[in-house]
């Protein structure tokens, strides 16, 4: 009989691997994601070219399929980083405006000035992303998962910031500023209907009536 084959000997772990492989990998993620992104804001989403965006990245098509499962799951990642990326900015910019008002007059006139700046180019590229990342969420389970927990972060930071003009006295204080918080973002998400017909004549009445829609939540008199 024949001896038996001597075992294979691997080698030992080298310590510290792991985390340089985990390392490595989210470095890929990252820079495919960013790259991701910009091709999505110059050519749009449904123009996206794989071979292109591994062209520009430098990573390799199975990279790519082992760190995001498909194009589709590239875009939703890209989708996600921008939804993340843009509220966040938003929510800290806006706190910090509200922070600086020193009177009720000054906070009346900061929301109205939020309803009127709706329709200018940088918050249309804004909703639409927002809005892009919320349609594609419907397919993707992980864009979903990621969109869910980053609206209730970004919803309640935003209640924590209409907290600071409640406790000032200019906003009533019966209202619940969560649902309010809900409420504003609805208005200004709703602004993407007069951003597909482009019916810019309707931009300064429609700023009018979405202050005027605000106005029973604040003090105004």
């Amino acid at each position: 009989m024949p001896p038996k084959p001597a075992k294979k000997r691997t080698a030992p772990k080298t310590e510290g691997a792991e985390p340089e492989k985990s390392r490595r990998g989210a470095a890929t993620m990252t820079k495919l994601i960013a790259v991701t992104a910009k091709e999505i804001d110059r050519v749009g989403l449904a123009k996206v070219d794989v071979e292109s965006l591994l062209k520009k990245s430098k990573i390799s098509k199975g990279s790519l399929y082992h760190h995001f499962g498909s194009k589709n799951g590239l875009l939703a990642a890209a989708a996600a980083q921008q939804f993340v990326t843009y509220l966040q900015a938003e929510g800290v910019a806006f706190r910090t405006l509200i922070e600086n008002c020193a009177s009720k007059k000054e906070f009346l006139k900061l929301i109205a000035g939020v309803m009127k700046i709706t329709s200018l180019k940088r918050n249309r590229e804004f909703r639409q992303k927002r809005v892009r990342a919320i349609a594609m969420s419907f397919n993707e389970k992980n864009l979903s998962k990621v969109i869910k927990a980053e609206q209730l972060v970004v919803t309640q930071y935003l209640a924590e910031t209409f907290a600071v003009a409640q406790k000032r006295g200019w906003i009533k204080p019966d209202i619940d500023l969560v649902a309010l918080s809900y409420f504003f973002q609805g208005v200004f998400i709703g602004h993407i209907l007069l951003d597909i017909t482009n019916q810019v004549e309707y931009d300064e009445r429609w700023s009018e009536i979405a202050f005027k829609a605000l106005q029973p939540f604040l003090v105004v008199d």
